[in-house]
């Protein structure tokens, strides 16, 4: 199942493409999938008694691991608060027949906030007043939602322009609850886990600090400003370089654009890099927007409080252990990372980059004492540490420090990996072979590290000295650990639940650039393959202007031939799993193919083949 373009306004059977899927939810009929939450799938349906379309978000993990915990949390918080006019209305929740969990909500036909964004070019909206206008009104009327969690003691965590659905009146209304945790809950001290929405993330979060109402205060900022400017407020070429922006840029000036000052002053406060220099409540931040619209010329837009609900209950569930799939590599505007901060980090880790900010987000510690040589000998660490990565997944480049430590010329004439676990190190560059190394001076090589399989991994970084018989080695300390089907969003079912990737993912190009990656996933209960297809950002972007569409087109086949499991998706879809093939003692492979439905350019990738 993957994303597919926004359903249209029409009854069951009255679709080109006929009936929808039966998700085993009593009273529903005729699903469609046309979008993913935090931890689960969301489809519309239809439900005949009451003659309405609902969205139905089915639970895609373990029901019986941390992600219980979130969507019992999503249940609470949404039935105290679900109410107010501006956040979204859950009508029931249950478990399908399958025994996945589900929410049942209110279906919003306007779609979200982002996906206006996306189809205006920014605007949002297709009328001549500007566009200030109406992101005021409604940072505002979600302002209103947001301090009533608040009041509630809810921290939403992740306000941004894709969790802000738009009713068929056009209210905004705030959803995915997913994140929210109590306002008086203390993160575990030992291992922090930070899960945001990095571009409208405040930069303290990111930093690993807990979040607080000046966190979801900066998020929604940041939200109105993105409604305001058509794009984020940063964006970066690498995710480390986003990072950088978020944490020393100022925030973008709107002025020369015609935004009242009012509105950049109360923006730029609420965005302040040091939390207690912004506004310290929701209420006072939308206060000083409702202030700005009335030095403009603009009538007030209501601030509506719900009823007060008083403060979590001491039973509610504590913060589980979690990740959201991260699109690091497409880097997409609301790309998802986590940060996991060790208890001890060392000190020259943190001094990268920007410090604290990008070091959090990187998993890499450049660790190791360096070998005392002899006279005449180079200096090496003994050692290099690089972590845990999921196999197949490339770590950020590591650099090794190689010195003279003699007292006469020394020259490498190679440097190369070594060992058993040597396909996992790539050389991506050096500057030691090129001349001889000068009593004192240093040289560096530079690597990365790929897992190729689970557990431990110790490859070899051997470096060859002239005159020298044997080479001398850094042993790097690594691990591999594989990489499940929950990282990509996949749907529920038993064969997914302990589906991981094997071998490397497959990239296909349009213009010289990735434009689509695809993986090969595993399940050992089921003897299983399926496919998962990826198309990437750069590539939606260039491909959305004017209206344009794309078919997707995944299978997961015999490696020797003959038929597979098959799925399509047209529209501007962005992913789409297979359903799983019983392999059998065959080998498979999984192939991705693009076409532009305008232009009919395409592109391919397909895997190495698995044999099971």
């Amino acid at each position: 199942m993957g994303h597919i373009e926004k359903a249209a306004r029409h009854r069951p059977g009255e679709a080109a493409g006929g009936p929808g899927m039966d998700l085993g939810v009593v009273g529903c009929t005729d699903a469609v999938e046309v979008g993913r939450g935090g931890f689960g799938v969301v489809y519309r349906a239809w439900q005949p008694d009451f003659h309405r379309w609902v969205a139905v978000k089915v639970l895609a993990a373990d029901w019986h691991g941390p992600s219980r915990a979130r969507f019992e949390r999503e249940l609470k918080t949404l039935g105290r608060l679900s109410d107010h006019p501006h956040i979204v209305t859950l009508h029931q929740a249950g478990r399908t027949v399958a025994g996945n969990p589900y929410l049942l909500m209110a279906y919003e036909e306007g779609g979200s906030l982002a996906d206006r964004l996306a189809a205006t070019d920014g605007s949002g909206a297709e009328v001549a007043e500007p566009r200030w206008v109406a992101a005021v009104a409604g940072g505002i009327a979600v302002a209103g939602a947001l301090e009533t969690a608040h009041r509630a003691g809810v921290l939403h965590r992740d306000v941004k322009p894709g969790n802000i659905l738009i009713s068929p009146y056009g209210e905004p209304k705030l959803a995915d609850f997913g994140l929210a945790r109590p306002r008086t809950e203390v993160p575990d001290a030992g291992r922090r886990r930070v899960t945001a929405s990095v571009p409208h993330a405040a930069p303290e979060v990111l930093r690993g600090e807990p979040a607080s109402v000046t966190s979801d205060v900066y998020a929604l900022a940041s939200t109105v400003l993105h409604w305001i400017r058509g794009t984020p407020a940063f964006t970066g070429h690498s995710e480390a370089d986003l990072l950088r922006r978020i944490a020393a840029d100022p925030v973008p000036d709107l002025r020369p654009d015609g935004v009242p000052e009012a509105v950049c002053a109360a923006l730029e406060r609420a965005m302040a890099k040091d939390a207690t220099q912004r506004q310290p409540t929701v209420a006072a931040f939308a206060e000083e927007l409702r202030q700005a619209q009335r030095a403009a010329g603009e009538p007030a837009t209501p601030f509506v409080l719900g009823a007060e609900t008083g403060a979590v209950p001491a039973g509610e569930p504590t913060r589980p252990r979690f990740s959201l799939a991260a699109r690091r590599a497409a880097l997409a505007p609301d790309l998802t990372a986590t940060v996991a901060r060790p208890t001890r980090v060392p000190g020259r880790v943190l001094a990268r980059a920007v410090g604290a900010l990008v070091a959090g987000v990187s998993v890499l510690v450049a660790a190791g004492s360096a070998a005392t040589p002899p006279a005449g000998e180079l200096a090496v660490p003994v050692e290099l540490t690089v972590g845990e990565h999921e196999v197949h997944a490339a770590s950020d480049e590591h650099a090794v420090t190689v010195r003279n430590a003699g007292g006469r010329e020394v020259r490498l004439t190679r440097v190369a990996p070594a060992g058993p676990h040597g396909g996992d190190l790539e050389i991506t560059g050096e500057g030691c072979t090129a001349r001889e190394l000068a009593p004192g001076q240093r040289c560096e090589v530079r690597v990365v590290f790929t897992p190729q399989g689970p557990g431990a991994r110790t490859p070899l970084l051997a470096m060859t000295v002239a005159d020298r018989a044997r080479p001398l080695t850094v042993r790097v300390v690594g691990a591999g650990r594989l990489r499940p089907a929950s990282r990509d969003d996949a749907p529920p079912g038993r064969c997914y639940d302990d589906a991981f990737q094997v071998g490397p993912s497959a990239y296909g190009h349009a213009g010289g650039l990735r434009g689509l990656s695809v993986k090969q996933y595993w399940s050992p209960t089921c003897r299983a393959a399926m496919a998962y297809a990826w198309v990437w950002k750069q590539y939606r972007d260039t491909a959305m202007p004017g209206g344009g569409t794309w078919l997707v087109d995944l299978v997961v086949r015999p490696a020797a031939g003959g038929s597979g499991a098959r799925q399509r998706a047209q529209g501007q879809p962005h992913e789409l799993w297979t359903m799983p093939l019983t392999a059998g003692d065959g080998c498979t492979v999984a192939t991705a193919t693009v076409t532009h439905r305008l232009t009919g350019e395409s592109m391919t990738a397909t895997t190495e083949p698995y044999c099971g």
